[in-house]
């Protein structure tokens, strides 16, 4: 008795809520999802990574900026004089400063603009002769040296080809895991589609059981008063009751689906509840956006196929990169620098100043390994490197090809059925009536009304399942638009 009160409870309030909703604005599915888009958590932090990832790659440009360098060193030496020296120094103070302005070219040179100065104060053990005719016990000496550095590698990163290949193997795998992300995103987004049709969907079930109880419950009521009126058997009696109580009981079923159907529907865009208040559209009404449309197309690639193509191009370049890190190494230097020394800091920057003491030095590096069965293994693992993301882009794009053949079978089959569905939905629906007057008039059974309208239930379940699949794989195919990030 407690179940059936509270059934009958949960029907009035569902009757009293669709009254109240059918005076409010509808919520469309377009509004729907962008609430999802806003308030979902895991879009939220989606975006967060998507929009992350679009400024952490530009970090890979940074290999090409200019940068600054500086350095400072002051040394105590309390050694006193050393073999080889000419001084017989008893404490030496040294303070030196280097700067510079740095900044790799994408051709490949390294070119450097730099200032050292450095001050050096001599405390000697018996005044000397430093220069000119006094001696001294202690003295200061200045030492400037502006300069500029011009480094070019021949071999490894000629044209930048190290730097590049290090540059794209890094953005090209960033982009991948965006791809990814981009593909979680749509999945979240097509998820929410799915929960939206379905609690739209279970709300018609919900509304049609209420009917079917409602009829079970007259075809009931007009065999108990004929059982009273000793006008029909027991058995028919029994039979509607049976019917009555089976609906009563699906719609049981219906409301505890669309319980659960709302808390979906909050959780997905970030609500905690039970309850939706909003109206949805009804399916049919969405079904209609349909009718028109032939056959499926898509306007772009899925996400996970344009992010398996990225890492495969990230492997790419990894191996270059391998190549050339592993390999020898012959560079060029240059330095050309102005020189000033004296013990007066005046002096000593009039010599920088008057080019008296430039100095110009040019150079050849070379370096390889010698270990070359472990380069030529570690090369190797490179190269299978790059065949596995090969096969792993070849099986995204076979399963993405197979995946879109089946959407465009279920959706021809699909549309199909519907037509299908629809007209013996309306045959029942004539059927049930007729057997409805042949009732009231005698002239059938209970078992038969019954009959017909189980039949009818079953065909009015049938269409809104087609609809709600017909919509779903409708939906399956926005999956296939992703678009390349330029």
């Amino acid at each position: 008795m407690k179940k059936k009160t509270t059934i009958l409870l949960v029907i009035f309030f569902n009757i009293l809520f669709y009254n109240y909703c059918a005076a409010q604005e509808i919520l469309t599915i377009e509004k729907y999802l962008s609430q999802v888009e806003e308030n979902n958590p895991d879009i939220k932090s989606v975006e967060l990574s998507i929009k992350a990832i679009d400024q952490k790659i530009l970090e890979m440009d940074m290999a090409y900026s200019p940068y600054f360098s500086g350095n400072f060193n002051y040394m105590d030496d309390k050694s006193g004089p050393g073999f080889g020296s000419t001084l017989p120094t008893q404490e030496m103070w040294l303070t030196s400063w280097n700067l510079g302005l740095n900044k790799k070219f994408p051709f490949g040179s390294l070119v450097s603009l730099g200032y050292i100065d450095s001050t050096a104060e001599f405390d000697l053990t018996q005044p000397t002769v430093i220069i000119g005719p006094d001696k001294v016990s202690n003295f200061k000496g200045y030492d400037i040296k502006p300069f500029v550095r011009v480094k070019q590698s021949l071999l490894k990163d000629y044209n930048s080809r190290l730097t590049q290949s290090g540059i794209k193997k890094a953005k090209n795998a960033a982009r991948a895991g965006q791809y990814m992300q981009i593909f979680k995103k749509q999945q979240i987004l097509l998820k929410a589609q799915s929960a939206y049709l379905s609690l739209s969907f279970d709300r018609e079930v919900v509304y049609f059981r209420k009917k079917s109880l409602e009829r079970a419950e007259k075809i009931f009521k007009w065999n108990e008063d004929k059982y009273n009126l000793n006008l029909a058997d027991k058995s028919d009696l029994l039979q509607s009751q049976a019917g009555y109580k089976l609906r009563d009981f699906n719609l049981t079923m219906a409301v505890e689906d669309e319980v659960t159907a709302c808390r979906n529907f909050n959780e997905i865009r970030g609500k905690s509840s039970e309850v939706v208040e909003e109206q949805l559209q009804k399916l049919e009404e969405i079904s209609k956006d349909y009718e028109g449309t032939g056959s499926l197309t898509y306007s772009g690639q899925r996400a996970d196929v344009l992010s398996a193509k990225m890492f495969y191009e990230s492997s790419k370049f990894a191996n270059t990169e391998a190549q050339y890190r592993s390999g020898p190494e012959l560079s060029v230097f240059g330095l050309a620098s102005l020189h000033g020394l004296d013990l007066n800091y005046s002096d000593a920057w009039s010599q920088v100043t008057g080019a008296d003491k430039p100095t110009y030095t040019v150079g050849v590096n070379f370096m390889t390994s010698l270990d070359f069965g472990l380069i030529k293994k570690v090369r190797n693992g490179y190269t299978i490197d790059v065949k596995s993301y090969e096969e792993s882009l070849i099986k995204t794009e076979l399963s993405a090809k197979n995946d879109w053949e089946q959407i465009l079978k279920n959706w021809n089959n699909v549309k199909s059925r519907l037509i299908n569905a629809v007209e013996i939905k309306n045959i029942q629906s004539e059927r049930l009536d007729n057997e409805q007057q042949r009732f009231q008039r005698g002239r059938t059974t209970t078992f038969q009304l019954l009959a017909a309208q189980n039949d009818l239930d079953d065909a009015e379940l049938n269409v809104y399942r087609l609809i709600l699949e017909q919509m779903i794989t409708h939906a399956q195919t926005n999956l296939y638009n992703t678009k390349p990030i330029e």
